[in-house]
């Protein structure tokens, strides 16, 4: 890998990002920053006419949500590596993002160096996931069943869109906005979400939304 610079795309709504990870990966000698998008439609309008070595997305974008741009960008550019850098749980997301399309996840909470490894092993052809997920995809590829490791895999990945943002605070109208859905289309994957989990409430789905985006306790199957 030493006598090529490959070039990398950050797609992350947060300009501080942006900054942290130019500062970052500065002092990698065969790896270079070449585009910085804050919003999914520029990065698509970008990877129309620009050809990168990798990108490194984040879950939450401000115009769309990560996995679908993963899928996107994974359809339209098979060629192109994604790494998904994110605060969201990795338990409860790697899975999902991997079978869109990506090929490791770091979550923003991981020391720097994680993230220098993940970026070098994607490169290199490799993929970057917790050894337990990486299992759980092994399996999969052969066709074998596995059992869900926490009830959250229950949930379509719409649901999990949604409940993501109740997690993150957000009510009926801003999920509503976010998604591009109508305020009963939210409240109707609200309710099949309580169905699958087997809630009480409202309430009650709020609270485990919450304790499972923002603190990282995954619920078990």
């Amino acid at each position: 890998m030493e006598d090529r610079i490959y070039s990398i795309i950050i797609i992350d709504d947060h300009p501080l990002i942006h900054s942290g990870l130019k500062t970052l990966l500065a002092t990698e000698k065969n790896i270079a920053i070449a585009a910085s998008c804050l919003t999914g439609a520029d990065a698509l309008r970008r990877l129309e006419h620009e050809v990168f070595d990798l990108a490194i997305i984040d879950l939450s974008l401000s115009d769309s949500d990560g996995t679908y741009l993963v899928q996107r960008i994974n359809a339209k550019h098979p060629e192109l590596r994604i790494i998904v850098y994110s605060m969201s749980e990795e338990r409860v997301y790697a899975e999902r993002v991997a079978l869109a399309g990506a090929s490791g996840y770091v979550m923003k909470t991981a020391e720097p160096s994680i993230l220098k490894r993940a970026i070098q092993a994607v490169l290199e052809g490799h993929v970057f996931f917790e050894e337990k997920i990486r299992k759980r995809l092994s399996q999969r590829g052969d066709g074998k069943p596995t059992a869900p490791k926490s009830v959250l895999d229950n949930l379509s990945n719409r649901e999990m869109d949604v409940f993501q943002l109740i997690g993150q605070g957000l009510n009926t109208v801003n999920i509503g906005n976010k998604l591009g859905i109508s305020r009963n289309t939210v409240d109707t994957h609200r309710i099949n979400i309580k169905t699958k989990l087997g809630l009480p409430s409202g309430k009650a789905l709020d609270r485990l939304a919450y304790e499972t985006v923002m603190l990282g306790k995954v619920p078990k199957a």
